[in-house]
C-alpha cells in the first residue's frame, strides 16, 4: 500500500484473479461485483473511493469472475449456434453439417477417412 503513494508508481489498474483481500494484491479491499467490476483506491488514503480517478489505482478483482467467462463463452456460442447452424440441422441436406460431420452412423465419414490411421 506504500508503493501506492510514491509517484513513481504508474500502475493505474489491477486485476486480482485470485481475489484474495489483502492478500497477494495488498490493495485489493474486498470484492467487487459483475455489475460494477472495478472500485479506485486512493493512492495517498488507501481508502475506496469511485474508479476512474487521477488520484486512485483501479482495482478488478470479481470473486466470481472465472464462472462468468464460462457463462459468457455459452451463451455467445448458443447464440451464434441458433443464427447459423440449427436451421441447417433441422431441415437436413445441409452441405455445411455434411462437412462438418465425422461420424455418421457408427461409421467415419468419406471425408474424414484420412482420421483412421491415428485411432485404428
Amino acid at each position: 500500500m506504500e508503493d501506492l503513494k510514491d509517484p513513481n508508481f504508474r500502475m493505474n489498474t489491477i486485476a486480482d484473479i485470485s481475489d484474495d483481500r489483502n492478500g497477494s494484491v495488498p490493495c485489493n479491499l474486498g470484492d467487487a461485483t459483475i455489475e460494477n467490476p472495478v472500485y479506485g483506491v486512493n493512492r495517498l488514503t488507501g481508502k475506496v473511493m469511485a474508479p476512474y480517478q487521477n488520484e486512485s489505482v483501479d482495482v478488478m478483482s470479481v470473486g466470481n469472475l472465472p464462472n462468468e467467462l464460462p457463462r459468457d463463452a455459452s451463451r455467445y456460442f448458443g447464440e451464434q449456434f441458433i443464427k447459423f447452424i440449427l436451421d441447417d440441422l433441422l431441415l437436413g441436406g445441409s452441405l455445411i453439417i455434411e462437412k462438418a460431420t465425422i461420424l455418421q452412423a457408427g461409421s467415419i465419414t468419406k471425408t474424414y477417412e484420412y482420421m483412421e490411421e491415428y485411432g485404428g
